[in-house]
């Protein structure tokens, strides 16, 4: 058990995390940013992040304290099997070197049997031991998860700058290529960006890793005690030489491998820098192909791969100075055993059974005792981890300042409860990152009758919207009241703040003062100019983003007894209803109620025309009583502009009326189909009837 377990620690290390940054570090190329070594303040947060984030699984999770006391059980049941074994090993040699064939076979014997009891215990060891770091992944993730996709933190994270959460000033060292000399310098720790990659990746190194090295010190831990008291008893001299080579070499190793930490940090940054490159390119393809740019893009990306192969060097020279004395630590640990145990061998006084199981004793204390040794390197990366995965964290409570951190990995994702007024006061995410300010837009969400009316259906009273980081102001004292059933048309220049007022209205943006009151979220449906392509069937790309549940198709909020039921030539009518007659068959190569359920890259796969029909084919679907779009035809031709439009007159909702839609574009021919139209312009805004001649 504890030589796979070491192994496994000293072969793969952690896995490599990487996290596409969006921008590229201030400082010049030339330079290798990093961190101290981490002192008194630094280790203690770092400890108090570990506890955060792993002490709530092992207390919610009952199979997780389960498969815990099973380990360490099993783990102590090992560390006596190592025991036992060393024993064994004495009485082999010593009957081997005296040539006491009777007692040679009788090992033999006891060997074997040792071997068919023994071995099932580590099997099962290993196995437990995978299967927790698989639970507490899933464990974690789904916590994660969670709170990134509920109360609309994704959209939160992805817009606001945190890099001034978590700021503090640190130092780093300026390698030169040849010896790695040190010039001190000021950088600044960059914001907290990719969360895929945090969710994926580091929380995958965060599991496996923790868990292997708390097990590590378990079997370092029980080893040490068992195998001293064995040294002690062959030669207490031995023993006092392992503790004073352990502890010099401990102290040499921090010395040596302190620039480790910081470099292993930057390595992801840069790692992550140059990846993003490459995606961009890849999203980006067709652009840059229109362009000719393929010489500004080898550039710059060569650019950013230089700054990695840089950072590489100055790990490895670093790493190249802790093997000088790692290497020689190694190679003296052969020989330390032998030279003082050898006097008492050559006068007899001990057997060299006795001598091997010293040697095995000596090594195994000496592993203990040198664990920061053997583990240098890895603890670096795991350390730089913890500060990413908790650093996200940090961000998600920053958001919700009436939880911490703990709070909310303790919560269950699973047990229903309504993010948005957990522990919130029913404030959303969003509104979080500007209600510290003096003006906060207020969005309140309102029942709408069973039945449609004559009611306003959204009013905007005195709104001053502005851009998120409060710079600019795009809208002043707006004043709206649509009623149901009145189409509005919203107009203006390129930068007029069109799409702002939308993304207000969808309450995206909350910056500014004033009042929006609109029906709540399953009554509303959001048209971007670029609809989106989830992964899966067509079958989900028509009734996105309306979940499956046991009654039928329902939107986030809707009762069971609102669900609504969808045959295949239901959805195969309103294909044909948005002028995709085709698309099911081409899908599923000519057979249509296959294509429903064929899975294909839709984005790549449909022109932004198609997916602008598909996207009013979800408006058909799903019924809303409010549909708000931005220039969501812009890719359409007028004819087909005009069927899209007209098809939405037609829609019925569950109200039994019309739907009231509210649209943003710039082609004259829109107002024939809307019946007010607001103006934008310098921060003020118009609102007008629309001449039915229009």
């Amino acid at each position: 058990m504890d030589n796979t377990l070491r192994t496994s620690l000293l072969g793969g290390g952690l896995d490599e995390q990487v996290d596409e940054e969006q921008q590229q570090q201030h400082h010049d190329t030339s330079r290798a940013p990093s961190r101290q070594p981490p002192s008194k303040s630094k280790l203690r947060r770092l400890l108090h992040a570990f506890r955060v984030m792993s002490m709530p699984y092992f207390r919610s999770s009952r199979e997780g304290k389960c498969l815990f006391g099973t380990l360490v059980v099993l783990a102590v049941i090992s560390s006596g099997i190592s025991v036992y074994f060393s024993y064994l090993v004495r009485d082999f040699y010593s009957a081997l070197t005296e040539k006491r064939i009777h007692d040679f076979w009788r090992v033999m014997i006891q060997f074997v049997v040792s071997m068919v009891v023994f071995v099932p215990i580590d099997v099962m060891y290993q196995f437990v031991r995978v299967k927790l770091q698989i639970s507490w992944r899933k464990w974690l993730t789904e916590r994660v998860m969670s709170l990134y996709f509920r109360n609309k933190v994704y959209y939160a994270l992805e817009r606001k700058s945190v890099g001034a959460i978590a700021r503090e000033e640190v130092t780093y060292y300026e390698y030169n290529d040849a010896e790695g000399g040190e010039e001190d310098a000021n950088c600044e720790i960059k914001e907290v960006d990719n969360p895929d990659q945090r969710m994926a990746e580091d929380i995958k190194s965060f599991t496996e890793f923790s868990l292997s090295f708390f097990l590590l010190v378990i079997d370092t831990s029980l080893d040490l005690a068992a195998f001293s008291v064995i040294l002690t008893l062959i030669m207490p001299e031995l023993f006092i030489a392992l503790f004073a080579f352990a502890i010099l070499g401990t102290l040499f190793t921090v010395l040596i491998g302190k620039k480790l930490i910081p470099l292993n940090f930057e390595a992801l940054q840069r790692e992550a820098d140059f990846r993003f490159s490459l995606v961009r390119v890849r999203e980006n393809a067709e652009s840059i192909a229109f362009y000719g740019g393929e010489d500004v893009e080898t550039k710059e990306t060569g650019k950013r791969f230089l700054r990695v192969i840089q950072n590489m060097g100055w790990i490895n020279v670093a790493e190249r100075n802790l093997n000088c004395f790692t290497i020689t630590y190694n190679r003296l640990t052969w020989i330390l055993p032998i030279i003082v145990v050898a006097p008492s061998y050559f006068a007899g006084i001990i057997e060299f059974g006795v001598v091997q199981q010293a040697r095995t004793a000596f090594d195994h204390i000496l592993y203990d005792m040198s664990i920061i040794v053997t583990q240098f390197s890895n603890v670096a990366q795991f350390s730089a981890g913890i500060e990413r995965l908790f650093s996200f964290l940090t961000v998600i409570q920053e958001l919700d300042p009436e939880r911490s951190v703990r709070s909310l990995l303790l919560c269950d994702p699973d047990d229903g409860e309504d993010v948005e007024s957990a522990g919130g006061g029913g404030v959303t995410a969003i509104e979080r990152m500007t209600q510290q300010s003096a003006n906060a837009i207020t969005l309140k969400e309102v029942d709408l009758p069973s039945r449609s009316t004559t009611q306003n259906i959204i009013t905007i009273r005195d709104l001053q919207l502005a851009t998120p980081d409060n710079r600019r102001v795009l809208v002043q004292d707006l004043e709206v009241s649509l009623t149901s059933g009145k189409n509005m048309l919203i107009t203006g220049n390129s930068g007029a703040g069109k799409s702002s007022l939308l993304r207000a209205i969808a309450g995206l943006w909350s910056t500014g003062s004033g009042e929006i009151e609109r029906p709540r979220k399953q009554y509303v449906y959001f048209l971007p100019q670029r609809p989106y392509c989830p992964p899966g069937t067509l079958r989900d790309q028509l009734l996105y983003p309306s979940t499956e549940e046991e009654n039928g198709y329902s939107l986030a909020g809707m009762s069971a007894s609102e669900c609504r039921q969808y045959g295949n030539e239901d959805l195969l009518n309103v294909l044909n209803l948005v002028q995709l007659p085709n698309l099911a068959s081409r899908a599923g190569d000519g057979d249509p109620r296959r294509g429903l359920d064929s899975v294909l890259d839709w984005t790549n796969t449909l022109s932004l025309g198609e997916q602008q029909r598909l996207a009013f084919a979800r408006i058909v679907l799903n019924r809303p009583r409010l549909v708000i779009m931005d220039e969501s035809t812009s890719a359409l031709d007028v004819e087909a502009e005009g069927s899209m439009y007209n098809l939405l007159k037609g829609v019925q909702t569950d109200g039994g009326g019309g739907l009231t839609y509210i649209s943003v574009g710039h082609r004259p021919t829109l107002l024939a189909y809307h019946d007010v139209k607001l103006t934008l312009k310098d921060g003020v805004g118009s609102v007008t009837d629309i001449s039915p001649q229009c």
